[in-house]
């Protein structure tokens, strides 16, 4: 028997054990019975992944959850044994529940889904001969759903590749199935996973707190690090289904996620993280250029050039302060002072100062009107730049030109949009004008939107950035005792229950093994994040705002637990 072959009968046992939890698969079926409602019959599933190359899934059937295990693990063994494969990472999956639904029913289920959120097991015949399990059907794309079909060739193409029966034409009726799940990683570490919904395939974490922040944090921001190359330009994204790149750039895109790079720095301090930085931050200063001619001794006026798109966009200036102010703090450079006030003269120029409006996009390099409007964000972006800008230069026209855009925030009634630049532009205006309208309207922007942030299905990442910045901003109103009308409306237990909430509920986007076995690549995906309703969608936009998510969350954890605690021992009092 080989080494390998071995390794994964220690994983399989490891896992057996996790199941059984010191009793026997007998009271596993007694527990499981009630919710097999489709019949008599069990699968069971092993995956095996040596982490390099997209997992294989060996499956097992019988009348019992015990037969079934026993026909997967000798399945899994003599693939082992025949493909010289080493078993890194091993899933197990065993059918816990199971209904029989008509195709008819099944198409309407997946027309109503999201996009790789279907999130539930098919069988195409009753014994379950045919049963793909969920992780295999989306990380394979066997739906097609782009068009919300289920198409037979696609369907048997894969089951082909299994070395599955194929099928002449779809069953009347389908078997819908869920699973308990197990996962074993690299150094035998086993985790349960959940097995169904949402959390579906994911570990279960019993208690989300600044350590898993802080790991999911190194691990992002090591990924993001990584796609910096030698001319400072990142590898900008891929759909990891089948590794295909994403084409295009965007220069705004690339200031935000040096920001989110600096922000791990600072809780890092890991040195080749900063050394990607630096060349990332040159290659963004080569994408800047200069309205007018250089005058000695007078600051020009600098925009941030989108070549791809040859457009100059306000969001894109604001984002490139914002980085380069967070940058300058973080390491006490002075280096971009200068460069940060002409930007900021860019998006004066920008700025109608009647009425607190932006003009968001400029074409390049004519710098001719091109659109009034393109998003809500740049509107918040760039406050929140002038606000830093006022905060490295104490020049009061800053401040001025933000509070002027946030009386229209106010007057707009922005809270709708839902938007976390906004929270981030509220909090950093309010540490220079602590007046109530800011305050009260910054607490708003989160309270009223509870709901909805709460129920969002999709992981949907500047939630926890709006939440968590929002919660700053609470926190200072509370620790400073400012007068803040809104205060007394707030709903306090709530919003921190929403941020828990939205923190764990995040890690669904997260590159865990047990996620990424199933894409075509799985170690260039790993510890990164991902957005599941674009076809897993890697980009490094993406990253920042995970990874910018959960920095607010950490720096915060330690008031956010004392009010988590003490909501806790209300309840049972």
């Amino acid at each position: 028997m080989s080494d390998f072959t071995n390794k994964l009968d220690e994983k399989l046992a490891l896992l057996r054990e996790s199941f059984l939890d010191g009793g026997d698969f007998s009271l596993l079926q007694e527990r499981f019975s009630p919710a097999m409602k489709a019949g008599g019959e069990y699968a069971a599933f092993i995956s095996v992944c040596d982490s390099t190359v997209r997992a294989a899934v060996l499956r097992g059937h019988g009348g019992t959850p015990e037969a079934a295990w026993n026909s997967a693990c000798r399945a899994a063994s003599e693939y082992v044994r025949k493909s010289g494969i080493l078993p890194v990472w091993v899933k197990a999956d065993i059918t816990s529940s199971s209904e029989k639904v008509t195709f008819a029913e099944l198409m309407e289920q997946v027309t109503k889904s999201r996009n790789e959120f279907f999130r539930r097991g098919i069988s195409f015949d009753d014994r379950l001969e045919t049963a793909l399990i969920e992780a295999e059907i989306n990380g394979n794309r066997v739906i097609t759903y782009k068009q919300h079909l289920i198409e037979l060739k696609r369907v048997n193409k894969y089951l082909a590749a299994c070395g599955l029966k194929t099928l002449t034409e779809f069953p009347q009726e389908v078997t819908l199935f869920d699973c308990e799940s197990r996962f074993c990683g690299e150094n035998n570490d086993v985790h349960k996973l959940y097995g169904s919904g949402n959390n579906c395939g994911r570990r279960v974490i019993e208690r989300f707190d600044d350590k898993l922040a802080l790991e999911v944090i190194r691990t992002s921001s090591e990924y993001l690090s990584m796609q910096v190359a030698m001319n400072g330009k990142f590898d900008y994204g891929y759909y990891p289904i089948f590794h295909k790149e994403i084409p295009g750039y965007n220069i705004q895109r690339h200031a935000s996620s040096i920001w989110s790079l600096i922000c791990a720095y600072r809780l890092t301090g890991d040195k080749f993280t900063l050394n990607q930085i630096e060349k990332a931050i040159g290659f963004m200063v080569a994408n800047t250029f200069k309205k007018y001619p250089d005058r000695e001794g007078a600051d020009n006026t600098v925009y941030l050039a989108d070549l791809q798109l040859s457009e100059v966009k306000l969001g894109g200036n604001a984002l490139a302060v914002i980085m380069l102010t967070e940058y300058m703090d973080a390491t006490g450079s002075q280096r971009y002072v200068k460069l940060c006030r002409e930007l900021g003269n860019g998006l004066m120029e920008l700025f109608d100062p009647r009425c607190g409006r932006f003009f968001h996009v400029l074409n390049y390099p004519s710098l001719s009107p091109k659109d009034q409007f393109r998003t809500v964000y740049y509107d918040g972006e760039a406050t929140f730049a002038l606000c830093r800008l006022y905060g490295l230069t104490k020049d009061k026209k800053w401040l001025d030109a933000a509070a002027m855009a946030a009386d229209r925030f106010i007057r707009k009634g922005y809270e709708q949009y839902r938007d976390h630049w906004v929270a981030y532009a509220m909090n950093e205006l309010a540490k220079y004008l602590p007046e109530d309208k800011y305050l009260s309207f910054g607490l708003k922007n989160a309270d009223v939107n509870l709901d909805r942030i709460y129920n969002q299905d999709t992981t949907y990442h500047t939630y926890l950035e709006l939440l968590c910045v929002t919660f700053e901003l609470y926190s200072r109103i509370r620790e400073q005792g400012l007068s803040c009308q809104y205060l007394g409306q707030f709903h306090t237990e709530k919003f921190i229950r929403t941020i828990y909430h939205r923190a764990e509920y995040m890690l669904n986007g997260y590159g865990y093994p047990e996620y990424v076995m199933y894409l075509k690549y799985p170690n260039t995906s790993l510890g990164a994040f991902f957005v599941r309703h674009d076809g897993y969608r890697i980009r490094i936009d993406d990253i920042q705002h995970f990874c910018g998510a959960y920095y607010s969350f950490y720096r915060n954890y330690g008031k956010l637990e004392a009010l988590r605690t003490a909501f806790e021992d209300k309840r049972e009092d």
